[in-house]
């Protein structure tokens, strides 16, 4: 057939790329300077008392009759340690991140989010990621599109990365983040063939021209280093099917393709429990646990430089509801997973779960969320003014990785 610049036009091929793709490429020895910044945004409010439960808390077990995850029995949670003398546990489908978390790799916040009276997911994803709590004006872009502009940063290649089909607000406001799902699947439609007669048909000085060529030339360099990342049989790190895996796994392959990733931001949705919490959250836990094991295992040549966490945008109520679901809430739990994780420890205040201690219900948040990514920011991603980042918020470190 005849493939004219109206038909690649129409089909979208090229659409995912940023107008300010950068296609140069990194040298083939990764630089030590700044850590690979993974954001896993567990979207529509993840429970945090599901997942790391003060499991033998009477407050707790009133509360949650039917729902709350055991301390004892044959799918007993895993014992982790005390929070200001409140025993904490991880939810029993997630081995992998106590395993992690007992390797001294994985650090745990508890009782953080944003101070936000909201209570809708799109209000409070969008508050989040743009880094601004109530009463507080709007700010230009994402927290990390700014940290990135703060820093003059010139990411070569795919220096920062959605593995969602568009790219997500917390990255908005850098030109050069691409939006990639599946790096395995970074091409134009119909492959090699139509790449080379769009290559062909891009010729001259037009500022567009110059952008598709960008594009062109990048998914070259992309395709051909991928070809040269080692693929042992099977499936070693022991990935699973799921959707945090198939992002985590292509996080993995740019990183160890030497694409000059530094920022990736995944999402991971599906944790809106309303209804029968006992039949979903388990799932959803296996898939985080068995996904974030995978990466660390995957990344063994890489851990010295990567840092990961977890984030939602608000937790659930205290209470369960009449059907067996939890309603939405305020604070939840993060995160940290890193070569530098000051790991095996419980971070934050626990306000604790009697009704006093509650806020209309809901489990207080003690710990912004901010202090978290200011302080990963700051100390594993060189961030010399943190207030360009978060212009309201001062810098109190709570020690979780180190300088």
């Amino acid at each position: 057939m005849t493939l004219t610049r109206r038909d690649v036009l129409l089909s979208g091929a090229m659409t995912t790329l940023s107008p300010g793709l950068r296609a140069a490429f990194a040298a083939d020895s990764p630089t030590a300077q700044r850590d690979i910044f993974i954001v896993v945004f567990l979207r529509f409010g993840s429970d945090g008392l599901q997942l790391i439960p003060p499991a033998d808390n009477a407050d707790y077990r009133d509360a949650r009759p039917t729902i709350g995850v055991s301390p004892s029995g044959p799918n007993a949670a895993l014992p982790l340690g005390a929070l200001n003398g409140m025993p904490f546990f991880m939810n029993p489908n997630m081995p992998e991140l106590k395993a992690l978390y007992d390797g001294k790799s994985l650090a745990v916040v508890h009782a953080v989010g944003l101070p936000t009276d909201s209570r809708s997911h799109f209000v409070s994803q969008e508050k989040v990621e743009r880094g601004i709590a109530d009463g507080e004006k709007q700010i230009a872009g994402g927290w990390l599109g700014r940290h990135l502009l703060s820093r003059n940063l010139v990411l070569p290649g795919l220096g920062a990365i959605s593995t969602s089909p568009e790219v997500d607000i917390s990255l908005q406001g850098f030109a050069a983040s691409v939006a990639i799902p599946d790096v395995t699947r970074f091409d134009v439609a119909g492959g090699d063939l139509n790449l080379n007669i769009i290559d062909s048909m891009h010729v001259g000085n037009e500022p567009y021209i110059a952008t598709a060529r960008a594009t062109i030339e990048t998914i070259k360099t992309v395709k051909s280093k991928l070809v040269n990342v080692p693929k042992p049989p099977g499936n070693p790190a022991g990935y699973g099917t799921g959707q945090l895996s198939t992002s985590l796994r292509s996080v993995a392959d740019i990183i160890k393709a030497n694409l000059g990733l530094e920022i990736a931001t995944v999402d991971f949705g599906g944790w809106d429990h309303h209804v029968n919490i006992n039949q979903f959250f388990g799932g959803q836990a296996r898939e985080l646990s068995q996904a974030i094991g995978a990466f660390w295992t995957d990344m063994k040549d890489f851990r010295s430089r990567i840092t990961l966490i977890t984030m939602t945008e608000f937790g659930r109520r205290v209470q369960e509801n009449a059907n067996g679901g939890l309603d939405h809430g305020a604070a939840s739990v993060m995160m940290a997973l890193g070569g530098s994780v000051n790991g095996g420890r419980l971070y934050g205040q626990w306000p604790g779960l009697k009704p006093a201690d509650l806020v209309a219900g809901d489990l207080k948040v003690t710990t912004d969320y901010r202090q978290i990514v200011q302080e990963i920011l700051v100390k594993r991603r060189g961030e010399a003014t943190p207030q360009t980042v978060f212009p309201t918020l001062a810098y109190q470190p709570l020690g979780i990785v180190n300088g």
